[in-house]
């Protein structure tokens, strides 16, 4: 065998692996992620522009030949987003909104949100509008971005929240930072706040009249973030926000609306510390929150 058929079959194995190496990539890169939401701090499996830059280093001949895949069979899930996105986008479009009207501390700070809102947690940061107030080591108003377009509630602060006077900073809220991340968000890029500003005793559920009177708080707040959309963080803030009795089984998997913003609702982080098989339906539905606040673009109530 002379040097030029070496030279050919060394090519061919070497175009093998590529192939190889691409068909591997695509039937992993709708699974990777989700390592996000386990101990580890990075995906498990390898960006595919790391793969490639991994292989041409070892084969330099080969870089040439390091092409993203142009066709690819939509997946599963993919084909479920889309129809999901679809269906929220028509629902929004016939649901008859009434835009809510702009708080008055907004035109008070001549239309600075961030002053606003800064100028709503010092009304509601000593309420004590509730039994809730005496017991409490500190409010948890809320964090994030005060011009937010992704806004996640949950149900009420815990031990860990009520000592430092922010939302989710226990291991749940650890979770979430890897839950926004695995997505393309940083805690920064949304806001995130409870129902409740006040910490129930041993983490109970919001009692109606507590909810009744620290609702307007909420309200408010959202009148000022006028949020694209609204994710749910368990069942009981999803019940409590959007007065229903449904299972969050039935809340998932579709749009609702809170004072005409769309409302999605998820698993509460906590609960997937308790049951790890939750982390993949979590996944997809942020997956979806995610395209849904894409597919509104810059729209907001």
């Amino acid at each position: 065998m002379d040097n030029s058929q070496d030279l050919d079959k060394s090519q061919d194995t070497r175009q093998k692996i590529m192939t190889d190496l691409q068909t591997w990539i695509r039937q992993n890169r709708s699974t990777g992620v989700e390592s996000y939401f386990d101990e580890g701090d990075q995906p498990e499996v390898i960006p595919e522009t790391a793969a490639a830059l991994e292989v041409a280093v070892a084969v330099p001949e080969a870089a040439a030949q390091v092409k993203a895949p142009t066709t690819e069979e939509p997946s599963a899930f993919s084909i479920a987003c889309d129809q999901f996105v679809a269906e929220a986008l028509s629902a929004i479009a016939s649901h008859d909104a009434v835009r809510a009207e702009d708080d008055a501390l907004l035109a008070e700070h001549g239309g600075d949100g961030v002053a606003a809102m800064a100028a709503l947690q010092v009304i509601v940061d000593p309420c004590t509008a509730c039994d809730l107030s005496a017991s409490r080591t500190k409010t948890v108003f809320g964090v994030g971005n005060p011009a937010a377009e992704v806004v996640f509630i949950g149900e009420a602060p815990g031990e860990a929240e009520d000592r430092q006077g922010e939302p989710f900073v226990g291991a749940s809220g650890q979770l979430l930072t890897k839950i926004l991340g695995a997505i393309g968000f940083a805690r920064q890029d949304v806001y995130i706040c409870n129902i409740l500003k006040c910490r129930p005793p041993n983490n109970r559920d919001p009692l109606p009249a507590e909810v009744a009177q620290c609702e307007v708080h909420l309200k408010r707040q959202l009148a000022l973030l006028r949020p694209r959309v609204i994710c749910c963080l368990g069942r009981v803030a999803a019940q409590t926000l959007l007065k229903t009795d449904l299972s969050l089984g039935k809340l998932r998997n579709t749009v609702h609306f809170y004072e005409g913003v769309p409302v999605m609702a998820t698993f509460h982080p906590a609960a997937l510390l308790r049951n790890p098989k939750w982390k993949r339906d979590t996944w997809d539905d942020v997956r979806k929150l995610k395209a849904l606040s894409e597919a509104l673009g810059s729209k907001r109530i």
